[in-house]
């Protein structure tokens, strides 16, 4: 039995790799012709603007060169009469597919990989690589986010004061849980602490907060409670969307506590779940779509189905899971949808599909 799962786990990393390096190549040569064929790029800015997309290739590439390495490697053996053979010999179809499984899950773990941690660090390195990274819309920021130092929140140097805040929630122009540290001749003069600050041009208008006075003199400081109170903030919301950086180069772990710091200040984090969900999700659905490549199993003999038959089945599969997928995907990022719901149905529905068909087919070992 051993030699047997060798046997189909040979076949199967083989046509795996060879879908894998054709897709590559596919998908290279488009992003790499579209490139130059840009006037306002130079040939470095399209070579590297490649490099720094090699991830994300990958992330789309793998679940369909793990279909497509069930559906060859399956009819080739039926070709050669094999898997006929296969099950002759005692080998159940329960264990073919456990061995599918097993190939497979090994490659959702390299896409998890890939796309917790790999993609995260090309993105943060794509400023060194293109300086004028807007020349290519893939590669702009999403999200915000700044770095931050030990109390966790992010800080910033105005005219003569610093503040720190929490975040900066874009659709309502609001700065959450906040302090402004004003300087008088390089001294410490007065503190404002704030639970939020909303943007009503031209003006920042503070709420539910307190301000601590003279503190750069001999005197006590004198503290002033307010539930609203206008402050003469230089900056505007459009220099706080620059101040935070992308969060597409924040790793999976990163990206989680980022996410958990906004939902404490009540900011909407639909968009941001649903691109931390995406990583499981795509590396879930390797093993989906091997499975359901695999399921012409329960035919074994050439004349019983038709190859081309299990290519289209299986195609329209793949272009109906993208299609359904990536719709679904906007929905939660634009808050439609919930994020769960967004990133997990399409799987959920083929793994239903894949419970039916096995529970139908249970009796055939």
């Amino acid at each position: 039995m051993h030699e047997i799962k060798k046997l189909i786990l040979k076949e199967w990393y083989k046509f795996f790799l060879a879908s894998l390096v054709l897709l590559f190549v596919l998908m290279s040569i488009s992003n790499l012709i579209s490139g130059l064929l840009r006037s306002n790029v130079s040939g470095y800015e399209v070579l590297m603007n490649y490099i720094i997309e090699v991830p994300s290739f990958m992330s789309k590439i793998l679940p369909l060169s793990c279909l497509t390495a069930s559906l060859f490697s399956i009819n080739k053996l039926k070709d050669r009469n094999e898997l006929t053979a296969l099950f002759s010999l005692g080998y159940s179809r329960k264990n073919f597919v456990i061995t599918i499984l097993q190939a497979s899950s090994i490659i959702a773990v390299i896409n998890f990989f890939n796309s917790a941690y790999i993609q995260p660090f090309f993105n943060e390195n794509k400023y060194i690589l293109i300086p004028n990274i807007n020349k290519f819309k893939n590669l702009n920021s999403e999200g915000l986010r700044s770095s931050t130092i030990g109390s966790g929140k992010i800080w910033y140097k105005g005219e003569n004061y610093f503040f720190s805040f929490t975040a900066f929630d874009k659709e309502t122009n609001s700065i959450m849980d906040l302090a402004i540290y004003e300087y008088a001749n390089n001294k410490l003069s007065r503190v404002t602490n704030a639970k939020k600050a909303v943007y009503h041009d031209p003006t920042w208008i503070f709420h539910e907060g307190k301000t601590m006075n003279n503190l750069n003199n001999l005197e006590f400081p004198q503290i002033e409670s307010f539930a609203m109170k206008i402050f003469p903030l230089l900056e505007r919301p459009s220099d706080f969307e620059k101040i935070e950086a992308d969060i597409t180069t924040l790793d999976i772990v990163k990206l989680n506590e980022y996410i958990k710091s906004l939902d404490e200040v009540g900011i909407n984090t639909s968009s941001y779940k649903v691109t931390l969900l995406d990583k499981f999700s795509t590396s879930f659905i390797c093993c989906v779509l091997a499975l359901i490549a695999s399921m012409s199993i329960f035919n074994p003999n050439r004349r019983s189905s038709s190859f081309g038959k299990n290519v289209l089945y299986t195609l329209v599969f793949a272009i109906l899971y993208w299609l359904i997928y990536s719709y679904t995907f906007e929905l939660g990022r634009s808050s439609k949808v919930n994020p769960y719901v967004a990133t997990f149905i399409m799987p959920l529905v083929f793994t239903s599909f894949l419970i039916y068909n096995f529970l139908r087919y249970r009796k055939i070992r």
